[in-house]
This record gives structure tokens, sequence and C-alpha cells, in this order.
């Protein structure tokens, strides 16, 4: 009931993050910020998000990872009836294990982001070395297990040439959700190239016709004029002119 609560929640657990990438909007650092909510003021949040009544719950960061409770706060959600996932950073911290244990706590999709399609692109966006590598480890961990799995990817004026090569990565990786964002110029992001119109343009086509082509499901987010393109590629489909609408 869209009217009376939100279907997703999307929770920031931390700032403190291995990585450095260039487009991050929360400007993540290697440590928490004073004030983090503690393990207990956590369960009492996602208290709070089933009590609206919220469908799915996100934690997202900085590295979700670097909260010691994650699998707690996982494991409470799953309790309350929430759908859950994370995104935890591809870093060396990340081991089987730590996916294994947010699996049996009760974990609905894990998701990780690529940007690139090759490892030196990647990992220079990422500013760790391996990054690339890891994502993919991940990610075979997770698909090893049954966990489903979803890629990010965030189009901006560095990567907007790399569609194909990046769908085709991602239809290779058995994912159930790719998720598309364009740049928003916000944190370290202000300091990367953004995406002309016709840049836009030209990836919505893409986007467009690759939908079609695969079984997953593909969700573009920050860009809200998508779905503009998509009526208009549907009334030309039906033999219409979009103009005369």
């Amino acid at each position: 009931k869209f009217d009376t609560t939100p279907f997703i929640a999307i929770w920031e657990v931390t700032q403190a993050c291995g990585l450095a990438c260039r487009h991050c909007r929360a400007e993540a650092q290697p440590l928490p910020l004073p004030g983090e909510l503690t393990p207990s003021e956590g369960m009492d949040l996602v208290d709070q998000i089933a009590d609206l009544g919220v469908s799915v719950l996100v934690f997202t960061g900085g590295d979700p990872l670097s909260r010691r409770d994650l699998t707690d706060l996982v494991r409470h959600g799953k309790k309350r009836g929430l759908r859950v996932a994370t995104i935890p950073a591809a870093t060396d911290r990340v081991g089987l294990a730590d996916i294994m244990a947010l699996k049996e706590a009760g974990l609905t999709q894990l998701a990780q982001s690529i940007d690139h399609p090759d490892q030196d692109s990647h990992d220079t966006f990422r500013q760790v070395p391996g990054t690339f590598q890891k994502t993919l480890q991940i990610l075979a961990w997770a698909r090893e297990m049954g966990l489903p799995t979803q890629v990010n990817t965030v189009f901006h004026g560095g990567n907007a040439g790399d569609f194909s090569k990046l769908a085709e990565l991602v239809r290779s990786l058995d994912v159930v959700f790719w998720e598309i964002f364009f740049l928003v110029p916000t944190g370290r992001g202000k300091d990367i190239p953004g995406l002309t119109a016709q840049a836009v343009e030209k990836i919505f086509a893409e986007i467009y016709a690759f939908s079609k082509t695969v079984k997953f499901f593909i969700k573009v987010t920050e860009a809200p004029h998508y779905n503009r393109y998509v009526i208009e590629r549907k009334l030309l489909e039906a033999g219409h002119d979009p103009l005369d609408i």
C-alpha cells in the first residue's frame, strides 16, 4: 500500500569502508563515524522499519560488513518478516564464511557493484587493487550456496561507452537483478565526469534492447526519464507516433 508505507527501506549502517570508490555518495572512509547506532539501537530501528509495513530492507554503507552485528541485524530482519539484502564491499575482509553466515541468518539477496567491464578500469575506479576479482569471487560464492545475486552499475562519463561489455559480463554472472544507476554528482561523485543528454539516451536504448534478451530483472535508478523512453518505444512499436499522443 504505497499510500501508507514505502516498499523498501535502505539503511546506511556505517560509513566505514576499505574502498575509496570515486563516485561514492557517502564519501566512505576507513573508520566509522562517531554516533553510529549501537547494536541495540540497530535492532530497534529494524523493528521500527518492520512496524511500518515495509517489505524489503537493504543494509548498505560504507561496507555493511564493517559492522560486527550485521549478521544479527539480518537475522532480526528476517524474524520480523522482512526480505533482507546487503552489499558488502569487495575487500580482503570478506570470506566464504561471511557469505555463508549471512545466508544462514536469512539474507534474501546479495549485491555487488561492477562499474567497469575489466579489472584495471574497475580497480582504478574503486582505488583498491584486486577489487574486480574479489567481486567476482563473492558472486561465485553466493551462487554456489544458492543465494540470489544482484549487480549494481553506475553509469558516468568514464564508462558511457561500455554498456555492451558490461551487459554481457552481467549476463554471464547468473544474477536475478541488475540495478543500473545514473551518476548523481554528490559526495566524491562531484569530481568525475557526468553524462551528456545524448549519452543518456544512447544508454536508454541499449538498456531497452538488452532487457528483451534476458530473464533477470533490470531496474533503472536515478533516471526517471527512462520511463518516458520506454513509453515512446512501445508507442512506436505499436505503430503510433509519440508526438501525436
